[in-house]
């Protein structure tokens, strides 16, 4: 596996700091720190077209470990999104129903946690951690395959108001590409840790 370069790991640092004040905001802790959310990921997008020209001229062109800074802004940029749509609720008074909360709340947390661990695996190059990021990144998936048609049956029932649901299936949608560039992130830095074992070797 190729060392992580460690000018990286403030980009990961501003990342997960952008995702956790942002699902703080949605849980109503404070609001304001939208803004906060916004300068961080304005600063992802200028250091990662940086990093990454640094990265492509200084390793080999084989290697994936110069895109990685490439799929941490795209991971910004979805929490960007999950900003957007949470000024908007603020501004028009939409709320969700408390399945909504919940279930978003759940994602919220599973997303950050796997950005973490990519993070974790970045630098430390653990197999086990590797294959971890793999496994929950499609459990994610289902779930929140399962919360959409839970939320479309609450639609159906009139549970859940139509002004709400455009806002709750666009966090599900930014939500999903955060855990699926984590999932890039993991299978980049180490790809041998994701294939299943060969047959053992002969004596």
């Amino acid at each position: 596996m190729a060392t992580f370069p460690e000018e990286i790991r403030p980009l990961f640092q501003d990342t997960l700091e952008m995702l956790s004040l942002t699902w703080k905001c949605f849980r109503g802790a404070d609001p304001g720190a939208l803004d906060t959310a916004e300068a961080l990921g304005d600063g992802i997008r200028k250091r990662e077209n940086e990093l990454t020209e640094g990265l492509l001229a200084t390793r080999p062109g084989g290697e994936d470990l110069p895109f990685i800074p490439g799929h941490l802004e795209r991971i910004g940029d979805a929490t960007g999104g999950m900003v957007r749509c949470l000024r908007g609720m603020y501004t028009e008074g939409v709320v969700f129903t408390e399945g909504g909360v919940r279930e978003v709340d759940v994602l919220f947390e599973r997303a950050l946690e796997l950005t973490q661990c990519a993070c974790d695996l970045a630098f430390t190059g653990n197999r086990v951690l590797a294959r971890h990021i793999e496994i929950e990144s499609m459990r994610f998936q289902d779930l929140a395959g399962d919360f959409a048609r839970a939320h479309e049956e609450r639609l159906i029932q009139g549970i859940c108001l139509p002004n709400s649901s455009s806002a709750y299936l666009a966090m599900l949608d930014h939500l999903r590409e955060i855990v699926r560039h984590a999932r890039r992130i993991g299978s980049r830095v180490a790809p041998r840790a994701l294939q299943p074992p060969g047959p053992p070797a002969s004596a």
